[in-house]
C-alpha cells in the first residue's frame, strides 16, 4: 500500500454578508484542503487551518515529492518525520497547519483502508454523540450599540430555538468599533437576560485586550456566570495566562493558536489554561490531538476542541471528540458558510444539543464532487 497522489485543493466563497471578532472582518470563506490517494484508490481528506496562499505552495512544492510512495497506514510515523524535516528547513517555526492537513487525510485513508472510522482506530468510542455549543454571536456590521446588541441577541434567541443549550459569544468590540469594554460586557448582559439563567454561555475575545482590560473584563463576568472566558489576550504571554487563571474567579480557555504537544505541555506546566482549546487544522491534525487530549487528561484539564472550519475539519474533530475522557463539547459554527454546509454528501447537523459523531470508515464523510468543484479556485 502507498501513496500515488498528494493534491492542495483550494476553496473559496464569498459571504454575502461580512462580520468580525476582535482579530479581523470576515467577508468570504477560503480553505486548503489536502487530498492524498493511494495506489489501489483509496482517497483522503484533510484540511490547513488560515489562507490558501503558504499552504497549498507547501503542501505541493515541498511535501508531495517526499510523501509519494510511503505507507499512508504509517501515520503517526509520518506525521512525526514530516515535523521534523519541516522544522529542519524552515528553523524558527513548523508550518503546524501543513502537517495538520496531511494528517488528517492520512487517518482518513487509514480508516478506509481498514474498515473503521478513525474514533475506532484511535482506541474506541466513549460516546455516539457529542454535546454542543453554538459559536456565532460575531459582530454585525451595524451603526450603533443598540442595533449591535439587537442582532446578537435575536441570533442567541434563533440558535436556542434550534435546540442548543449553550452558546458562544464574540466581544472585544473595541478593536473595530468607538466603544469600551463596558459594551462588552453590556452585550453579554443583554444575550443572558435574553436567554435566561439556564443556557450556558461562553465569552471569546480572539485575544483581544491587554492584560489590564482582560482582567477588568475576567472580573464582571463571574456576575453574569460565563462558563469560560476564552483567549482573552495573545498566545505568546503564556506566563500572563497564568496570572489570569489565577486571579479570576471565570475559568480561562485557550489554545487555538498553540501547536502540538510539546507547546502544550509548556501551557499546562504553568497552570495556563482551564480548558485546552487545541484545533485539529493548527494543532498538528488528528495525531496532535490525540496527544493533546491524553495529556490534558494526566493534568485534569479538560480539553474542548476549537473548530472552525470546513465540515472536513468539523468531521475531524467530532473522531477526536468521540474519544476524549471526561465531558468534551463540540463547537458547533452556526456562521454563514456554504462550503461547510454543503461540502458533505450528508451535511453534519445538530440534534438538538448534540452533534452525532460520523460512523463510516476515515472521518465518516463523502464529499459532494460537483459542490467540491462549484467552489474550487485556481
Amino acid at each position: 500500500m502507498q501513496i500515488r497522489d498528494v493534491e492542495a485543493v483550494a476553496l473559496y466563497r464569498d459571504l454575502d454578508e461580512r462580520f468580525a471578532n476582535a482579530q479581523k472582518w470576515i467577508d468570504s470563506r477560503e480553505y486548503c484542503l489536502v487530498r492524498i490517494e493511494t495506489d489501489d484508490g483509496t482517497v483522503g481528506w484533510g484540511e490547513c487551518w488560515g489562507p490558501v496562499a503558504g499552504n497549498r505552495e507547501v503542501v505541493e512544492e515541498y511535501v508531495t515529492p517526499w510523501l509519494i510512495g510511503k505507507d499512508p497506514r504509517d501515520v503517526e510515523r509520518i506525521h512525526d518525520e514530516l515535523t521534523f524535516k519541516l522544522r529542519s528547513s524552515y528553523h524558527s517555526y513548523v508550518p503546524a497547519s501543513v502537517v495538520s492537513g496531511v494528517d488528517m487525510a492520512l487517518w482518513d485513508c487509514y480508516g478506509k483502508i481498514a474498515g473503521e472510522s478513525v474514533s475506532r482506530l484511535l482506541g474506541g468510542r466513549r460516546r455516539e454523540a457529542v454535546q454542543a455549543y453554538a459559536t456565532g454571536h460575531f459582530f454585525p456590521d451595524v451603526d450603533g450599540t443598540d442595533a449591535f446588541k439587537r442582532a446578537v441577541v435575536e441570533e442567541a434567541e434563533g440558535n436556542v430555538d434550534a435546540g442548543f443549550d449553550a452558546l458562544k459569544v464574540k466581544i472585544g468590540v473595541g478593536r473595530h468599533f468607538p466603544w469600551s469594554i463596558d459594551t462588552d460586557v453590556e452585550i453579554l448582559r443583554a444575550i443572558r437576560d435574553a436567554v435566561g439563567d439556564d443556557i450556558r454561555l461562553m465569552a471569546d475575545a480572539n485575544h483581544g485586550y491587554d492584560t489590564a482590560d482582560a482582567r477588568r473584563v475576567g472580573r464582571r463576568l463571574n456576575d453574569l456566570d460565563i462558563y469560560f472566558f476564552e483567549e482573552p489576550i495573545g498566545p505568546q504571554h503564556v506566563e500572563e495566562y497564568a496570572r489570569l487563571n489565577r486571579e479570576l474567579d471565570v475559568p480561562i480557555a485557550g489554545g487555538e493558536c498553540w501547536a502540538f504537544v510539546e507547546e502544550f505541555d509548556r501551557v499546562f506546566d504553568r497552570q495556563a489554561v482551564s480548558y485546552a482549546q487545541p484545533d485539529v487544522t493548527s494543532a498538528g491534525g488528528i495525531t496532535s490531538m490525540r496527544r493533546i487530549a491524553s495529556l490534558a487528561d494526566a493534568r485534569n484539564v479538560q480539553c474542548l476542541p476549537h473548530v472552525f472550519g470546513s465540515v472536513v475539519a468539523l468531521a475531524a474533530s467530532l473522531q477526536v471528540l468521540a474519544t476524549i475522557p471526561g465531558n468534551p463539547m463540540l463547537e458547533f459554527d452556526r456562521t454563514p458558510n456554504p462550503i461547510r454546509d454543503e461540502l458533505a454528501v450528508d451535511p453534519i447537523v445538530n440534534e438538538g444539543a448534540s452533534v452525532a459523531v460520523p460512523g463510516g470508515p476515515g472521518l465518516g464523510i463523502e464529499i459532494d464532487h460537483g459542490v467540491l468543484e462549484r467552489f474550487r479556485v485556481d
